[in-house]
């Protein structure tokens, strides 16, 4: 049996079957290849996405000047802090009011009046917002010794006083205290063992954020005061 001897037109027939073979497979692999990119890209975004950079913004080394640390929790002997450093924006002397009274001299003598406390009020610093602080000694040390977290007025105090002819005397018994504005700064930061961490090893914060604060401070000077209207 001799071979079969193909014609130009089986020939032809052939080469083109093998080409649109070969473009079916180019086109596979190119549509294949191109779905390998994008998840190869998709994992390379998951990858930036999880992985920390080198220079994380917001973590810098513990300021030296911080004045209390919080622990958060602790696990497997690693603790986590929370470190607080305050400012003082403003304090302004103000007489917190507990109670008042409205005496009229309308005669051309001296009038002779006597008076006693009969409201009592308490007088607390406020819960600083978004950070569990406490600012007992920030505010002794920076605003005035005087200052108590809580001062509750007195009831019975009396009063002797004269009021002028043709006068009106107003007479109110409260506190001392201070309008005070602060920021709080925070940072966290983890460190090993039960005692908050040294400021002087170069240990890195992450800075936590920045609270302003504003409150009464009231003193533990009570009296009464007169001016008149």
């Amino acid at each position: 049996m001799t071979a079969h001897q193909c014609t130009r037109q089986e020939v032809d027939v052939y080469v083109a079957k093998g080409d649109r073979t070969g473009r079916r497979r180019l086109a596979a692999g190119r549509r294949l290849g191109a779905r390998l990119g994008v998840v190869t890209s998709v994992v390379i975004l998951l990858l930036g996405a999880l992985t920390p950079t080198a220079a994380h913004a917001g973590e810098v080394v513990c300021p030296a000047d911080i004045t209390q640390w919080r622990l958060l929790d602790k696990d497997y002997g690693l603790a986590r802090w929370e470190a607080y450093r305050f400012t003082l924006l403003s304090a302004t002397p103000r007489f917190l009011v507990s109670d008042g009274r409205q005496l009229d001299n309308n005669t051309d003598q001296p009038v002779e009046y006597t008076i006693v406390s009969s409201v009592s009020n308490t007088f607390t610093v406020s819960n600083t917002v978004g950070v569990n602080v406490n600012v007992s000694s920030f505010l002794t040390i920076n605003v005035s010794q005087n200052i108590v977290m809580q001062r509750q007025t007195q009831l019975g105090v009396t009063l002797k006083t004269t009021v002028p002819p043709r006068t009106r005397l107003i007479a109110e018994y409260g506190v001392e205290g201070y309008d005070v504005s602060y920021g709080v700064e925070a940072w966290r930061t983890a460190w090993v063992g039960d005692n908050p961490p040294p400021l002087n090893v170069g240990l890195r914060c992450v800075e936590w954020g920045y609270y302003p604060q504003s409150t009464i401070a009231p003193t533990h000077i009570e009296t009464w005061r007169l001016r008149t209207a």
